[in-house]
Parts: structure tokens; sequence; C-alpha cells
């Protein structure tokens, strides 16, 4: 409830205003990357954090970016969701955790990740089956092993790394195969990638 009160990490390079006090809601790359430079710029903040921080990558060092940045002064409250986020008649965002507490911020951002919005596209018409576990399209180099004529890239791909640079990657070479007699695959297998939290 009031989820619509929250605003993305994009949104929160478009803001008119300084964020102040805010409520960052989530674990992965982006939480902890716009935690840390709010932080940084001055504002109090406190990170969200359902279960783990940094999912899928090593524990040893996660556990090391959220001491730091606990002891760095950002508020880690984890094992946590946020319950519901309501306006108060000062302007400010009440935003009510599951584990009862609750607290007030000028700014909420959902830094949650995506879902594959593959549903309501009509891909059941062209013949494309979706996994059942995420409802994303199984492929073998960008192409749908349902029906061979349609293409995917990105976070709608089953199994893939969901990285915006992969996906642009991916489409590159596609484009390349598809349009412009080339041949090579896109490799998934060694995506280098870097968190910039503070402490890099």
């Amino acid at each position: 409830e009031g989820a619509e009160l929250a605003i993305s990490s994009d949104d929160l390079f478009s803001l008119e205003a300084a964020p102040g006090k805010t409520c960052v809601i989530g674990g992965g790359y982006v939480a902890l990357e716009c935690g840390g430079f709010l932080h940084a710029l001055g504002y109090p903040v406190t990170c969200v954090v359902r279960s783990i921080l940094l999912r899928g990558f090593d524990r040893e060092c996660c556990d090391k970016i959220g001491a730091y940045m606990e002891r760095a002064g950002i508020a880690m409250k984890q094992g946590v969701t946020p319950a519901s986020v309501e306006k108060t008649a000062g302007g400010k965002l009440k935003v009510s955790f599951s584990d009862g507490t609750a607290d007030e911020f000028d700014t909420v951002v959902a830094a949650i990740g995506r879902n594959a919005d593959t549903s309501k596209v009509g891909l059941d018409a062209a013949g494309v089956a979706l996994s059942a576990k995420n409802g994303k399209i199984p492929c073998v180099n960008e192409q749908s092993t349902s029906a061979p004529h349609v293409d995917a890239i990105g976070d709608v791909v089953d199994g893939e790394p969901e990285l915006t640079p992969v996906a642009i990657q991916a489409g590159v070479l596609l484009a390349r195969r598809l349009f412009g007699g080339g041949g090579e695959p896109m490799d998934y297998k060694m995506v280098a990638t870097a968190v910039f939290t503070p402490l890099e």
C-alpha cells in the first residue's frame, strides 16, 4: 500500500529539490549505490533489505560492505520489508515496516529490481512459451526456443544476467547477426561487473 509514493533510482536523478532523509528499499547494486552516494552527500539514509545484501556475490565481501556502511552512519534494516507508505499531513512519507516499526522520510526510493513483464504483450499468439517460474523467454543465442522467429534481449531472457550493458551488447551482436552478416554470439559466461558502494 502506498508504493506509488516511492520513486525509482532514475527518478532520484530528476528531483528538483534535495532528497533529504531517504529510505532506500533493496539490497542489490542500485540500492547500495544510491544509499552510499546519498550518505556521502550528507543526507540521512536508511537501507531496508528483505534478506541479504548483494545476492549472488561473495558473502564475506558483502558482509564487509554492510558493516562498513553501518559504521559510516547508514542505517541498515535487514530482514524486514515495507508494509505501507503513507503521506503525512506535514508532507513526509511514513514508512511502516514488517517488524512493526515505522519512520518518516522525505524520499522513498524503491530499488528492488525489475520483473519481466511478458504476460500482456501477446507472446502466446506468436507461439512463444514462457518459463513457468519467472515468465521469461527461454532462448539460445537470443532466439526463442519455442518460436524461432522471435528474438529477445535483456531482462526478458531466461537465465541471463539482468544488466543494462549486457542487454546492449547482446542487442548489438544480434543486430549484426540479423542484418550485418555477423556471426558472433553473445558470451554470457564471463560478464565483468562492479558495485559502487562506499567501500570502493
